[in-house]
């Protein structure tokens, strides 16, 4: 399909627009765009020769038992743990960070690193500490800090996320991002590709770390990307969002 063949192109940055676009969410369309849940079909096994698998989880071993336990919320959000300075210090040292070696905690393509991670707090649940310079930030994980960029109150930011159920009692949102214009710096025609594996690999870390620190987490398609672009500003696109309570 010679529309997405991004071999030979200059500006192949348009071509990565043009192909996100196709699959965002817009208001206008959102009951066209929450499908009804369809109970998923057990795989068979055929007629394949069979090796048994079966093994029992230690929970004794807090990472066997934070790798079985880990789910995504479908119900209001409970704030067990409440998010402050210290839980976000530990949050995204485990799950992005990795304290003071040069690789962080999940891999990305030639080690480039593109995607930007963008944490929305909810100043009505969240420790007051955080959030008292503003409550949009953007993690320097070369640094290790947070740059806090503005303030939003949460009841206008969250009309980015679909579900308002799990929006409304969510103490902070994580945005995955990247600058189409910049990505095709190393890879060209891949890195769209690339940026979308590595989503997937800190959204992993992610709800595997917020589990094992007592908090709720689920990933979202269900995000209105222009808005939520909009609030992260920096000429970011929206690649992937998660709620976390």
């Amino acid at each position: 399909m010679n529309v997405w063949n991004f071999k030979g192109e200059r500006n192949i940055e348009k071509k990565f627009i043009d192909y996100h676009m196709m699959s965002i969410n817009e208001p206008e369309f959102t009951n066209t765009q929450v499908y009804a849940h369809r109970p998923r079909e057990l795989q068979e096994n055929g007629n394949y020769p069979l090796i048994d698998l079966d093994y029992t989880i230690d929970d004794n071993n807090i990472f066997e038992k934070t790798l079985g336990t880990r789910y995504s919320a479908r119900e209001p959000f409970k704030t067990n743990v409440k998010v402050d300075k210290k839980v976000m210090a530990q949050f995204t040292q485990l799950a992005m960070i990795g304290g003071e070696k040069e690789n962080r905690t999940y891999p990305s393509g030639g080690a480039q690193y593109y995607v930007n991670i963008y944490f929305l707090f909810n100043e009505q649940l969240v420790d007051v500490d955080l959030i008292e310079q503003g409550n949009i930030m953007l993690l320097n994980s070369d640094t290790q800090k947070l740059l806090v960029k503005q303030y939003v109150p949460w009841d206008e930011m969250s009309k980015a996320f679909i579900q308002k159920y799990l929006a409304n009692t969510a103490q902070f949102a994580v945005a995955l991002s990247c600058d189409m214009s910049g990505i095709s710096g190393k890879y060209t025609d891949i890195s769209y590709k690339l940026v979308q594996q590595e989503a997937g690999h800190i959204g992993q870390n992610i709800q595997l770390v917020a589990n094992y620190l007592g908090l709720e987490s689920v990933p979202l398609g269900g995000f209105y990307d222009i808005e939520l672009s909009k609030l992260l500003s920096d000429n970011q696109t929206s690649l992937y969002a998660f709620l976390i309570g």
